[in-house]
């Protein structure tokens, strides 16, 4: 938006989460008036691309993030991030190695400001999918909500993020099949325990340890995010791949 200029448009959403196009009717100094046209004709050619695009793209599963708690404001990065990438669902939880230990109040102040930023990064991005965010919880509080969503969509997929190489599966072996649903956990700094992993791979969570670097906490969230889309959206094509193959 800062680039165009005066009689130029871009799309938004509304808040009822809908999207519209708007024209841009003057520009100040800290402020910019816009106009909602419904003017089809007046759509330019790149944004009549890009929803062409848009159309030819399959439908990803829900992808959802399981965040342990980092430092500092690295949630709210993270979950500007995730928001940008089309994340169905944040589950922020506080694991062992997780230092914020949030009392009630602060963490409902933390959740408001969690859902400005979902909005914030949904319209600037133009995302359709409605981020939402969860209270946060604890490990008990994510392993029960996993198991709540096995019995909803029986083929999801749990990944946990490990500093190690626990197990010898890959993420395309993970994602082969008719998958409902993404889980992806990721810990804070310092990963997560020892224990905590023991407990995560005995409720189904497939250990997956992301090339050869270790990255930082904010860094793995939405490198994992993207690897899982990148395989979703590119399924079809490996698989016709592989059949041809054969």
């Amino acid at each position: 938006v800062l680039r165009l200029q005066i009689g130029e448009q871009f799309r938004a959403l509304l808040p009822n989460g809908k999207e519209a196009l708007f024209t841009i009717t003057a520009i100040g100094k800290s402020s910019l008036e816009v106009a909602m046209t419904g003017d089809i004709r007046s759509i330019p050619e790149s944004v009549i691309a890009d929803e062409e695009r848009r159309a030819t793209l399959p439908p990803l599963p829900p992808i959802i993030l399981c965040q342990a708690l980092p430092k500092g404001q690295k949630m709210d990065l993270i979950v500007r991030q995730a928001a940008e990438a089309g994340v169905s669902l944040i589950l922020p939880f506080v694991s062992q190695h997780s230092v914020p230990r949030l009392d009630k109040s602060t963490a409902q102040q933390k959740l408001e400001r969690w859902n400005r930023i979902i909005k914030e990064a949904r319209q600037q991005s133009g995302s359709d999918v409605t981020t939402r965010i969860e209270p946060i919880t604890d490990m008990k509080g994510l392993l029960e909500f996993w198991e709540q969503q096995k019995k909803i969509t029986p083929n999801s997929q749990a990944i946990l993020l490990h500093q190690d190489p626990l197990a010898q599966g890959t993420l395309h072996g993970y994602l082969e099949g008719n998958i409902q649903s993404v889980h992806i956990a990721v810990g804070p700094e310092g990963g997560f325990s020892d224990e905590e992993a023991a407990q995560c791979i005995e409720h189904g969570f497939k250990p997956l340890l992301l090339g050869v670097n270790v990255l930082r906490t904010e860094t793995a969230a939405i490198f994992a995010t993207a690897a899982v889309q990148v395989l979703l959206l590119e399924k079809a094509s490996w698989i016709l791949s592989n059949n041809s193959i054969a």
